[in-house]
This record gives C-alpha cells, sequence and structure tokens, in this order.
C-alpha cells in the first residue's frame, strides 16, 4: 500500500497543494512552522478520520486574511477543506475524499460548526466504512505521552490501531461508548433517588457483550505488539534489556489482568470474557451506585511498558520513554502488516532531531525498506542519504512544496 498523490484545498496552512508520490522513502524538508507536520496530519487523517493534533476539526480549514498586508488579525474561515488522495494497494488503486464545510452557526458564540462528509471511488460512505481503506502508522516526538502520559491516550492509540484492521471493532467501539452514556445516566438516577433499578441489567448486558469484543481484541493486538515491540527496543537501544507491554484491562480496582488465563485468540474465550466483565460490574454495583458512573471496562482499560521489571510510566527516563514510544509504532506497522497483508504508510514526523547516531541508523533502516515512509526533517544534513538511496526529497516552504530539480504544483 502507498499514497500516490495527494491534493489539499484550504487545509490547515494550504491553500491548494497536488502531490505526486513514489513506493519507498519520500523526505520533505522545511523550517518549523512551514506546514510539515500538518501535510502529514492530513495523510493521517485518511486513515483515522480525526485529527490528534485538532481540538475541533474548525481548526483543520484555513483560514483567510481579509485585509491583506494590514495584520490586524482579522479574518474567516474559508467555507470548506477537502483533502483527497489516491492509493495504491493489491486491489488497485483507491481513491479517497474527505470534505469538511463549514456550517452558518451566527447564534453559536463557539463559532462555526463543521461536517465531515467521506467518499470512496467517489461514492458516499460513512465514517465506519472509511476507516480502515487506508493504513498509516505516525510518530512524532509528541507520542512520547504514549508511555508517560495518562491512560487516556494509550486507550485512544489501542482503539485507532484495532479500527484499523476491524470494523468489527469499530463498530463494538462504537455501540460500547452508546452504551456507557446510557448507562452512565442511570447510575446517576439511581444515586439522586438512592435506590436500585431491574433495568441496570439490561444496561450491564449490553455493556458486557461489547466490551467483551473490545477486551479480547485489545489482548490480541497488546501480545503481538508487545512481541514485536521486545524485538525493536533491543535493536533500537543496544543495551539488552527487554521491554514487555502489558495489558490492564479495567476490570477490577488494582487493574490486575483478570484475563491472564483465559487465550484470548479463541472465539470460545469471548463467553468467559463476558461472564467476567458481569462478574466485575456485579462487584462494583453498590459503588457505581454511589458514584453515579461506570467503574469497570474498557474505558478504564490502561498499557505498562515494563523494562527488565522497571514501570517506565513512572520511573522511566525521557529517553528510555521515547524509545519505548518508537518501539511501539515500529511494532504497530508489523502487527498491521502481518493483520491487513500490506504494509501501512509509515510517517516519521521531525524524529531524527532526537536520537542518536546508532538509533537514527536503525529508524532509516527501517524507512528504506520495503512500503512507502514519508519522513520529514528540519534539515538534510540530519540525514545520511546514502542510507536512503533513490528517496524523492521535497523542500516546504509557506505552504508551497518543490522536488530537487523537478517542480511540484503547490501554491498559495
Amino acid at each position: 500500500m502507498y499514497l500516490r498523490s495527494l491534493q489539499l484545498t484550504n487545509y490547515r496552512n494550504f491553500r491548494r497543494l497536488a502531490l505526486t508520490l513514489e513506493d519507498g522513502p519520500t523526505i520533505i524538508q522545511g523550517e518549523n512552522a512551514q506546514g510539515k507536520s500538518n501535510l502529514l496530519e492530513a495523510i493521517e487523517l485518511l486513515a483515522t478520520t480525526k485529527s490528534v493534533r485538532a481540538g475541533t476539526d474548525r481548526e483543520l480549514i484555513h483560514w483567510a486574511v481579509l485585509d491583506g498586508e494590514s495584520g490586524n488579525g482579522l479574518g474567516r474561515a474559508e467555507p470548506f477543506a477537502r483533502v483527497s488522495a489516491v492509493v495504491t494497494h493489491e486491489r488497485g488503486e483507491l481513491h479517497a475524499d474527505i470534505f469538511l464545510r463549514v456550517i452558518d452557526s451566527a447564534d453559536d458564540a463557539s463559532g462555526p460548526s463543521v461536517s465531515k462528509t467521506f467518499r470512496l471511488n467517489g461514492l458516499p460512505r460513512r465514517a465506519l466504512e472509511f476507516i480502515g481503506e487506508v493504513n498509516v502508522v505516525s510518530f512524532s516526538p509528541e507520542d512520547v505521552p504514549l508511555v508517560a502520559g495518562p491512560p487516556v491516550g494509550r486507550r485512544r492509540y489501542l482503539d485507532i490501531t484495532n479500527a484499523q484492521m476491524s470494523a468489527r471493532y469499530l463498530r463494538a467501539l462504537q455501540r460500547y461508548s452508546k452504551v456507557l452514556v446510557q448507562r452512565n445516566h442511570l447510575l446517576r438516577q439511581l444515586r439522586e433517588l438512592g435506590r436500585a433499578d431491574p433495568s441496570l441489567g439490561v444496561w450491564d448486558q449490553e455493556l458486557a457483550t461489547n466490551g467483551a469484543f473490545l477486551l479480547q481484541e485489545r489482548a490480541r493486538s497488546v501480545e503481538a505488539l508487545s512481541q514485536f515491540a521486545d524485538r525493536w527496543f533491543r535493536e533500537l537501544s543496544g543495551w539488552g534489556q527487554r521491554l514487555e507491554i502489558r495489558y490492564r484491562p479495567g476490570l477490577t480496582d488494582d487493574g490486575a489482568d483478570v484475563l491472564r488465563d483465559i487465550p484470548p485468540e479463541t472465539d470460545a474465550a469471548l463467553g468467559r470474557i463476558h461472564s467476567a466483565f458481569l462478574a466485575a460490574l456485579g462487584r462494583a454495583g453498590a459503588r457505581e451506585r454511589s458514584a453515579g458512573m461506570s467503574l469497570v471496562g474498557p474505558h478504564r482499560d490502561d498499557l505498562g511498558f515494563i523494562v527488565d521489571g522497571i514501570d517506565l510510566n513512572m520511573f522511566g527516563s525521557r529517553g528510555q520513554q521515547r524509545l519505548a514510544a518508537l518501539a511501539l509504532k515500529l511494532a504497530e506497522v508489523e502487527l498491521l502488516h502481518t493483520r491487513v497483508g500490506s504494509r501501512p504508510i509509515l510517517l516519521l514526523d521531525d524524529v531524527l532531531s532526537e536520537l542518536d547516531a546508532r538509533k537514527q541508523e536503525a529508524v532509516l533502516r527501517v524507512a528504506a525498506g520495503v512500503g512507502q515512509t514519508i519522513l520529514t526533517v528540519a534539515s538534510l544534513d540530519l540525514i545520511d542519504r546514502n542510507r536512503l538511496p533513490g528517496a524523492a526529497v521535497f523542500r516546504l516552504a509557506a505552504g508551497a512544496l518543490a522536488r530537487e530539480e523537478t517542480e511540484v504544483t503547490g501554491y498559495r
């Protein structure tokens, strides 16, 4: 799988851009604040439909200055933005389009809202049908919180990874989220009334049915990621230390792995996980009614990154945490390749500047291997070009791209 062409219209700092790429490594060089991260964000949007950097979709639409050179900050959002791509894979060429349109909402003090629609090969698709058609793995220095940050980031990572591999996972996640909202609403009502309600059992069943599948798939993925990441961690560090990624399902207060003895790869295990979930809900019933919220389930999951018995989240150095996050992302490339059947597009955003020579060499070896890697750098001096033979090089400035010796259509 590789991105053959990309077109952006009114996206972030790009008014218009058209880019043609080849399978293999591509280097995008540009100084800070020129749009390198925005460009990679647009590509990742084709895989996930959402930006991890934007608070709202409004931020993705180009902001036009109204009064030219005065610089007083007055302006307005363009009426729409578009991300279009042609992706080549084993099934042929896929045309993917994302449209963002500003909806007039003069009465909304928070500003205009944005609608987002999707098309595959010219046909309208729901986000549920769009996700997974393009597979992308992205890494930047901002991903260190995957190891060092709060659990919500790690849960989101598990969801993005699994959703790219399984439409069923995404459906179960959406249903679980809706049931969770309804169940929490009922628990708040019961707290105010000070009594139990038999109808809570109906929501328990729904929560456990969908949650059990999420737990099963997360456990499967983490087991594979741990094996791949351990090898990458040792190769990148050269220290001989072992990295273990532990899945900590949110079915008990202490996060103990209650699924340890349940083989998650079998269909028969799903019933046992469902039973374990219902049992956990039963144990937490009184506390949940008192708190007015659901206290057990996948929405309380977490991951542990353990190096030779040391929990990196609590005791790891910044260097160890960054290395573990990079190993996790390289492991994700292998996992998606194994499960989906084709190597995902790898996006590396300014990662070389914080790595020593040994780690840079390992990253460039991945970039030079089979598949498409798009690598951004502030300076070409960071790259040993001999390790990326034949790599296309583009220079980015003020929202315009130019290829070395070949002009690429792109203008502001």
